[in-house]
């Protein structure tokens, strides 16, 4: 199944894309900070119409979300989650954003904040540049801590779906999850 036209502008006009429904069947979310104890969660998904990007990788060297924003104390602009999904559900944007965290979540308010200006921002441009229209019905935020390595080598298990909830960039989903999780990502959209 190939990316619906409006999704694959969207696709190319970023330059972090990881994964993609029409070719993949998960999505890998890694944290790079080599002090972290999660440093990586798995979210299986089925094909379809939907792709993520890793906000934390397209703000480059200087970890800038733009070049043309100041930089500085107090310009929490520039602070990204660890990935985004975007998901067409019946011509309707659903966007996840994602964080990893070890131990104690924290500190994620900002970095959702500033993701989730950025990805209005491009939808923006999308329908400014190429005439394309995306309605953004949906956003969830979404916190895995944890990082303890699995006691137990598991097959994963189809879980009861359960409402996550209306979510904030301030009241996110959180849920622990042991180094190497897999889970599936309709868990995070029920």
């Amino acid at each position: 199944m190939a990316l619906s036209n409006a999704l694959q502008q969207l696709k190319d006009s970023l330059s972090c894309c990881t994964y993609h429904g029409d070719q993949h069947s998960h999505v890998l979310i890694k944290e790079a900070d080599p002090a972290a104890k999660l440093t990586k969660v798995t979210l299986t998904a089925p094909t379809g119409d939907w792709f993520s990007f890793d906000p934390d990788k397209g703000r480059g060297k200087a970890a800038q979300m733009s070049p043309l924003l100041a930089t500085g104390k107090g310009q929490n602009h520039h602070r990204a989650c660890d990935c985004v999904v975007l998901i067409d559900r019946g011509g309707q944007l659903t966007a996840l954003y994602v964080d990893l965290k070890s131990g104690n979540p924290v500190g994620y308010s900002g970095q959702f904040k500033s993701t989730r200006q950025f990805v209005r921002y491009a939808l923006g441009l999308l329908e400014e540049f190429h005439g394309t229209k995306i309605v953004l019905v949906d956003e969830r935020f979404v916190v895995l801590y944890g990082g303890k390595p699995s006691l137990l080598n598991k097959t994963t298990t189809v879980p009861k779906l359960s409402k996550i909830g209306q979510t904030l960039p301030d009241k996110p989903h959180k849920r622990e999850v042991s180094n190497s999780a897999q889970l599936y990502l309709k868990e995070f959209l029920a």
